[in-house]
């Protein structure tokens, strides 16, 4: 198991460049085909954090709780991604 940590932070969307992500610095974290793209990457630390906080919460629902650990895993690092099925990505 990886269990490789996400990036904290504060990513944004590049407001000269809509389709380039950067750092509280400026530095580039990514840059994508689309300015919707890039606004999902800029999220993503976020979106991890939430998940990440919930993880362990015993008052979700049980299948929302497996939906949360495989996207969680997925994010870590520890499950690769094979294909889409029925609009789910699918795993090994």
């Amino acid at each position: 198991m990886i269990n490789t940590r996400v990036t904290s932070g504060m990513w944004r969307v590049d407001p000269l460049n809509r389709s380039r992500v950067i750092d509280l610095f400026g530095r580039t974290v990514a840059t994508a085909e689309s300015e919707a793209d890039a606004s999902l990457i800029a999220t993503a630390p976020d979106m991890y954090e939430v998940l990440d906080g919930v993880e362990n919460d015993d008052t979700i629902p049980h299948g929302l709780w497996h939906e949360v650990q495989l996207v969680l895993r997925r994010a870590r690092g520890d499950m690769p991604v094979r294909r889409r099925v029925g609009g789910r990505p699918a795993t090994r």
